[in-house]
Protein backbone atom coordinates (compact mmCIF):
# COMPACT_ATOMS: atom_id res chain seq x y z
CA UNK A 1 0.00 0.00 0.00
CA UNK A 2 3.07 2.39 0.08
CA UNK A 3 3.58 2.43 3.35
CA UNK A 4 6.92 1.19 5.57
CA UNK A 5 7.66 -2.81 5.36
CA UNK A 6 9.46 -3.77 8.54
CA UNK A 7 12.64 -5.98 7.36
CA UNK A 8 12.89 -9.50 9.06
CA UNK A 9 16.42 -10.90 10.65
CA UNK A 10 18.53 -11.70 8.10
CA UNK A 11 20.98 -14.23 6.79
CA UNK A 12 24.30 -13.26 5.93
CA UNK A 13 25.93 -15.85 3.68
CA UNK A 14 29.07 -15.14 1.73
CA UNK A 15 29.25 -11.31 1.41
CA UNK A 16 25.52 -11.22 0.69
CA UNK A 17 22.49 -10.10 3.24
CA UNK A 18 19.42 -11.64 2.64
CA UNK A 19 15.82 -10.52 4.19
CA UNK A 20 12.21 -10.13 3.60
CA UNK A 21 10.08 -7.18 3.63
CA UNK A 22 6.74 -7.46 3.46
CA UNK A 23 5.86 -9.15 0.36
CA UNK A 24 9.42 -8.69 -0.99
CA UNK A 25 12.67 -10.98 -1.03
CA UNK A 26 15.42 -8.80 -1.17
CA UNK A 27 19.50 -9.75 -1.66
CA UNK A 28 22.24 -6.80 -0.79
CA UNK A 29 25.78 -6.34 -0.89
CA UNK A 30 27.77 -5.71 2.12
CA UNK A 31 27.80 -2.22 1.05
CA UNK A 32 24.15 -1.98 1.59
CA UNK A 33 23.60 -1.95 -2.43
CA UNK A 34 20.62 -3.89 -3.29
CA UNK A 35 21.46 -7.28 -5.86
CA UNK A 36 17.76 -7.61 -6.38
CA UNK A 37 14.16 -8.02 -5.01
CA UNK A 38 11.41 -10.33 -5.98
CA UNK A 39 7.91 -10.63 -4.67
CA UNK A 40 6.70 -13.57 -2.81
CA UNK A 41 3.09 -13.56 -3.21
CA UNK A 42 2.56 -13.03 0.47
CA UNK A 43 3.96 -11.52 3.29
CA UNK A 44 6.58 -12.51 5.20
CA UNK A 45 7.73 -12.46 8.93
CA UNK A 46 10.35 -15.08 8.73
CA UNK A 47 14.11 -15.04 8.75
CA UNK A 48 15.52 -16.88 5.35
CA UNK A 49 17.35 -20.16 5.98
CA UNK A 50 19.99 -19.89 3.82
CA UNK A 51 21.18 -23.37 2.30
CA UNK A 52 23.81 -23.61 -0.84
CA UNK A 53 21.92 -21.77 -3.38
CA UNK A 54 18.74 -22.36 -2.44
CA UNK A 55 16.88 -19.63 0.48
CA UNK A 56 13.99 -20.91 2.55
CA UNK A 57 10.92 -18.75 3.11
CA UNK A 58 7.67 -19.00 4.44
CA UNK A 59 4.34 -16.35 3.60
CA UNK A 60 1.44 -15.50 5.18
CA UNK A 61 -0.39 -16.82 2.20
CA UNK A 62 0.60 -20.49 4.06
CA UNK A 63 3.35 -21.10 1.46
CA UNK A 64 7.01 -22.17 1.88
CA UNK A 65 9.10 -20.83 -0.82
CA UNK A 66 12.27 -22.25 -2.30
CA UNK A 67 14.13 -19.21 -3.90
CA UNK A 68 17.37 -19.64 -5.70
CA UNK A 69 20.14 -16.72 -4.26
CA UNK A 70 21.70 -15.98 -7.38
CA UNK A 71 18.95 -14.03 -8.76
CA UNK A 72 15.67 -14.45 -6.09
CA UNK A 73 13.79 -17.09 -8.93
CA UNK A 74 11.29 -19.58 -7.57
CA UNK A 75 12.89 -22.86 -7.44
CA UNK A 76 9.80 -25.04 -5.73
CA UNK A 77 6.91 -23.77 -3.31
CA UNK A 78 4.77 -25.59 -0.69
CA UNK A 79 1.62 -25.36 0.97
CA UNK A 80 2.29 -25.08 4.69
CA UNK A 81 -0.72 -24.26 6.26
CA UNK A 82 -4.14 -22.63 5.19
CA UNK A 83 -4.75 -19.10 4.69
CA UNK A 84 -7.89 -18.99 6.33
CA UNK A 85 -5.98 -19.91 9.45
CA UNK A 86 -3.82 -16.90 9.36
CA UNK A 87 -4.69 -14.25 11.97
CA UNK A 88 -3.02 -12.34 14.25
CA UNK A 89 -3.67 -13.49 17.71
CA UNK A 90 -2.85 -10.63 19.67
CA UNK A 91 -1.03 -7.45 19.11
CA UNK A 92 2.46 -9.34 20.05
CA UNK A 93 1.67 -11.99 17.73
CA UNK A 94 4.66 -10.17 15.70
CA UNK A 95 6.99 -13.36 14.51
CA UNK A 96 5.99 -15.98 11.60
CA UNK A 97 8.48 -19.40 12.39
CA UNK A 98 12.05 -19.46 10.57
CA UNK A 99 12.85 -22.50 8.65
CA UNK A 100 15.48 -25.04 9.81
CA UNK A 101 17.39 -27.03 7.56
CA UNK A 102 18.74 -30.37 8.83
CA UNK A 103 20.05 -33.42 6.53
CA UNK A 104 17.99 -32.48 3.20
CA UNK A 105 15.27 -31.36 5.37
CA UNK A 106 13.24 -28.05 5.90
CA UNK A 107 10.87 -27.71 9.22
CA UNK A 108 8.66 -25.41 9.64
CA UNK A 109 5.90 -23.80 12.02
CA UNK A 110 2.88 -22.66 10.30
CA UNK A 111 -0.54 -20.74 11.36
CA UNK A 112 -2.67 -23.40 10.86
CA UNK A 113 -0.60 -25.43 14.34
CA UNK A 114 1.61 -27.52 12.62
CA UNK A 115 5.08 -28.42 12.52
CA UNK A 116 5.80 -29.50 8.96
CA UNK A 117 9.20 -31.40 7.25
CA UNK A 118 10.04 -30.64 3.70
CA UNK A 119 11.85 -32.10 1.17
CA UNK A 120 14.70 -29.49 0.50
CA UNK A 121 15.07 -30.46 -2.78
CA UNK A 122 11.42 -31.13 -3.93
CA UNK A 123 9.31 -29.56 -1.49
CA UNK A 124 7.12 -32.42 -0.97
CA UNK A 125 5.77 -33.25 2.53
CA UNK A 126 7.92 -36.17 4.56
CA UNK A 127 5.03 -35.31 7.63
CA UNK A 128 3.85 -32.98 9.42
CA UNK A 129 2.86 -32.63 13.42
CA UNK A 130 -0.19 -31.38 14.90
CA UNK A 131 -0.13 -28.94 17.92
CA UNK A 132 -3.46 -27.20 19.47
CA UNK A 133 -2.88 -23.72 18.39
CA UNK A 134 -0.30 -21.52 16.27
CA UNK A 135 3.07 -22.14 15.64
CA UNK A 136 5.23 -18.86 15.52
CA UNK A 137 8.36 -20.45 16.98
CA UNK A 138 11.18 -21.81 14.70
CA UNK A 139 11.59 -25.35 14.89
CA UNK A 140 15.37 -26.59 16.53
CA UNK A 141 16.74 -29.60 15.06
CA UNK A 142 19.31 -31.69 17.51
CA UNK A 143 20.47 -35.49 17.82
CA UNK A 144 17.75 -36.95 15.11
CA UNK A 145 15.18 -34.48 17.11
CA UNK A 146 12.84 -31.50 16.34
CA UNK A 147 12.34 -29.36 19.23
CA UNK A 148 9.64 -26.64 19.08
CA UNK A 149 6.85 -24.47 20.80
CA UNK A 150 3.45 -23.37 20.27
CA UNK A 151 0.92 -21.13 21.19
CA UNK A 152 -0.58 -24.11 22.50
CA UNK A 153 1.96 -23.44 25.67
CA UNK A 154 3.28 -26.66 25.13
CA UNK A 155 7.11 -27.59 23.74
CA UNK A 156 6.99 -30.85 21.84
CA UNK A 157 9.98 -32.80 21.36
CA UNK A 158 9.18 -34.69 17.80
CA UNK A 159 11.30 -37.68 16.10
CA UNK A 160 13.06 -35.70 13.07
CA UNK A 161 12.65 -38.83 10.43
CA UNK A 162 8.83 -39.72 11.22
CA UNK A 163 7.02 -36.61 13.02
CA UNK A 164 6.40 -39.18 16.11
CA UNK A 165 6.07 -37.19 19.18
CA UNK A 166 8.65 -38.61 21.77
CA UNK A 167 7.52 -35.99 24.67
CA UNK A 168 5.83 -32.95 25.54
CA UNK A 169 5.89 -30.13 28.48
CA UNK A 170 3.05 -27.97 29.25
CA UNK A 171 4.21 -24.47 30.72
CA UNK A 172 1.16 -23.48 31.96
CA UNK A 173 1.58 -22.32 35.08
CA UNK A 174 -1.08 -21.81 38.00
CA UNK A 175 -2.24 -18.47 38.59
CA UNK A 176 -0.64 -17.38 35.25
CA UNK A 177 -3.18 -16.12 32.63
CA UNK A 178 -0.69 -16.40 29.50
CA UNK A 179 0.94 -19.70 28.24
CA UNK A 180 2.02 -19.53 24.89
CA UNK A 181 5.67 -20.61 23.49
CA UNK A 182 6.61 -17.80 21.06
CA UNK A 183 10.46 -18.04 21.33
CA UNK A 184 12.54 -20.93 19.63
CA UNK A 185 14.66 -23.24 21.83
CA UNK A 186 18.23 -23.69 21.90
CA UNK A 187 19.61 -27.11 22.38
CA UNK A 188 22.74 -27.58 24.24
CA UNK A 189 24.45 -30.44 25.89
CA UNK A 190 21.16 -32.25 26.25
CA UNK A 191 19.24 -29.70 27.48
CA UNK A 192 16.81 -27.77 25.96
CA UNK A 193 15.97 -23.76 26.60
CA UNK A 194 12.96 -22.03 25.99
CA UNK A 195 10.99 -19.24 27.83
CA UNK A 196 7.80 -18.59 27.77
CA UNK A 197 4.59 -16.36 28.20
CA UNK A 198 3.82 -18.11 31.08
CA UNK A 199 6.83 -15.82 32.42
CA UNK A 200 9.12 -18.88 32.84
CA UNK A 201 12.23 -19.90 31.36
CA UNK A 202 12.64 -23.50 31.14
CA UNK A 203 15.92 -25.82 31.14
CA UNK A 204 13.93 -29.19 30.13
CA UNK A 205 16.12 -32.70 29.39
CA UNK A 206 16.61 -33.50 25.59
CA UNK A 207 16.02 -36.74 25.92
CA UNK A 208 13.29 -37.79 28.22
CA UNK A 209 11.62 -34.53 28.37
CA UNK A 210 12.22 -33.79 32.58
CA UNK A 211 11.89 -30.27 33.50
CA UNK A 212 15.68 -29.69 35.35
CA UNK A 213 14.37 -26.47 35.87
CA UNK A 214 12.61 -23.64 35.65
CA UNK A 215 13.24 -19.90 36.78
CA UNK A 216 10.52 -17.36 37.15
CA UNK A 217 10.90 -13.88 35.75
CA UNK A 218 8.38 -12.25 38.02
CA UNK A 219 5.56 -11.68 35.76
CA UNK A 220 6.97 -10.74 32.53
CA UNK A 221 6.81 -12.66 29.15
CA UNK A 222 9.86 -14.42 28.06
CA UNK A 223 9.09 -14.36 23.33
CA UNK A 224 12.24 -14.12 22.65
CA UNK A 225 14.84 -17.17 22.20
CA UNK A 226 17.65 -18.04 23.82
CA UNK A 227 21.40 -17.71 23.23
CA UNK A 228 23.56 -20.00 25.08
CA UNK A 229 27.30 -20.48 25.61
CA UNK A 230 28.85 -23.01 28.41
CA UNK A 231 25.73 -24.01 30.18
CA UNK A 232 24.85 -19.76 30.94
CA UNK A 233 21.39 -18.48 28.98
CA UNK A 234 20.78 -15.10 27.97
CA UNK A 235 17.16 -14.53 27.63
CA UNK A 236 15.39 -11.44 27.38
CA UNK A 237 12.01 -10.67 28.67
CA UNK A 238 9.38 -7.78 27.01
CA UNK A 239 7.50 -6.35 30.04
CA UNK A 240 10.24 -5.72 32.48
CA UNK A 241 12.98 -4.82 29.76
CA UNK A 242 15.43 -7.12 31.33
CA UNK A 243 17.95 -9.93 30.13
CA UNK A 244 18.57 -12.14 32.62
CA UNK A 245 22.11 -14.77 32.46
CA UNK A 246 21.18 -17.60 34.16
CA UNK A 247 23.17 -20.59 35.45
CA UNK A 248 23.60 -24.40 35.30
CA UNK A 249 20.73 -24.46 37.53
CA UNK A 250 18.13 -21.94 36.40
CA UNK A 251 20.06 -19.32 39.26
CA UNK A 252 20.17 -16.00 37.81
CA UNK A 253 23.80 -14.52 37.57
CA UNK A 254 23.00 -10.88 36.64
CA UNK A 255 20.36 -8.90 34.99
CA UNK A 256 20.58 -6.31 32.28
CA UNK A 257 17.89 -3.53 32.75
CA UNK A 258 17.34 -2.94 29.32
CA UNK A 259 16.22 0.80 27.85
CA UNK A 260 13.24 -1.13 25.55
CA UNK A 261 11.49 -3.96 26.13
CA UNK A 262 13.43 -7.44 24.54
CA UNK A 263 11.50 -9.21 22.20
CA UNK A 264 14.47 -10.14 19.62
CA UNK A 265 16.90 -13.43 20.38
CA UNK A 266 20.42 -11.74 22.08
CA UNK A 267 23.10 -12.95 19.93
CA UNK A 268 26.52 -13.71 21.53
CA UNK A 269 29.59 -12.40 19.88
CA UNK A 270 33.24 -13.36 21.36
CA UNK A 271 32.49 -11.38 25.47
CA UNK A 272 29.63 -9.66 24.21
CA UNK A 273 25.54 -9.84 24.30
CA UNK A 274 23.83 -7.69 21.93
CA UNK A 275 20.13 -6.76 22.98
CA UNK A 276 17.84 -5.48 20.53
CA UNK A 277 15.04 -3.22 21.87
CA UNK A 278 10.83 -2.61 20.78
CA UNK A 279 8.52 -0.17 22.15
CA UNK A 280 5.75 -2.75 23.12
CA UNK A 281 2.81 -0.42 23.10
CA UNK A 282 3.87 2.32 20.67
CA UNK A 283 4.17 0.90 16.84
CA UNK A 284 6.33 4.21 15.96
CA UNK A 285 7.92 4.37 19.34
CA UNK A 286 12.10 3.86 19.22
CA UNK A 287 13.97 1.13 19.63
CA UNK A 288 17.71 0.40 21.04
CA UNK A 289 20.71 -1.91 20.00
CA UNK A 290 22.83 -2.50 23.66
CA UNK A 291 26.16 -4.39 23.83
CA UNK A 292 26.43 -6.41 27.21
CA UNK A 293 29.37 -7.85 29.02
CA UNK A 294 28.41 -10.92 29.42
CA UNK A 295 30.63 -11.24 32.65
CA UNK A 296 29.61 -8.42 34.40
CA UNK A 297 25.80 -7.68 32.93
CA UNK A 298 26.80 -4.15 32.29
CA UNK A 299 26.08 -1.97 29.03
CA UNK A 300 29.16 -1.14 27.45
CA UNK A 301 26.98 0.96 25.03
CA UNK A 302 23.90 1.48 23.56
CA UNK A 303 22.21 2.99 20.21
CA UNK A 304 19.17 4.25 19.50
CA UNK A 305 17.26 3.87 16.66
CA UNK A 306 14.54 5.71 15.32
CA UNK A 307 11.67 2.66 15.13
CA UNK A 308 11.21 -0.17 17.62
CA UNK A 309 13.73 -2.98 16.61
CA UNK A 310 11.79 -6.51 16.91
CA UNK A 311 14.40 -8.29 14.50
CA UNK A 312 17.34 -10.13 16.11
CA UNK A 313 20.67 -8.64 15.68
CA UNK A 314 23.01 -10.46 13.45
CA UNK A 315 26.72 -10.26 13.72
CA UNK A 316 29.21 -10.80 10.48
CA UNK A 317 32.83 -10.37 10.99
CA UNK A 318 33.06 -6.42 12.26
CA UNK A 319 29.76 -5.71 11.85
CA UNK A 320 26.32 -6.25 13.34
CA UNK A 321 23.43 -6.13 11.08
CA UNK A 322 19.88 -4.53 12.38
CA UNK A 323 16.39 -4.37 10.93
CA UNK A 324 14.74 -1.91 11.90
CA UNK A 325 10.54 -0.68 11.77
CA UNK A 326 11.75 2.69 9.79
CA UNK A 327 11.37 0.52 6.99
CA UNK A 328 15.70 0.00 7.13
CA UNK A 329 18.32 -2.24 7.23
CA UNK A 330 21.14 -1.08 8.91
CA UNK A 331 25.09 -1.94 9.26
CA UNK A 332 26.52 -0.95 12.62
CA UNK A 333 30.37 -1.05 13.48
Amino acid sequence: DGGLVWPTTPAVVKGRIYFCAGPFFIAVDETGKEAYRVRLGGRSLASPAVVGDLAYVPTDEGVLLALDVRDGRVRWSSVVGHKSFLGQVDNWDVYQSSPAVADGVVYVGSADGRIYAMSATEGKERWHFQTNHVVRATPAVAGGRVFCGSFDGKVYALDAATGKELWEVNTKTPGVPWNSVQGSCAVMDGLVYVGSRSCFSYGIDAATGEVRWRHSHEGNWVPSSPAVRNGIVYVGQSDGSKVTALGAKGESLWVFNAPNETFASPALAGDVLYVAGNDNYNMKGKGSLSAVDIKTGKALWTLEFPGSVWASPVIAGDTIYVSCADGKLYAVR
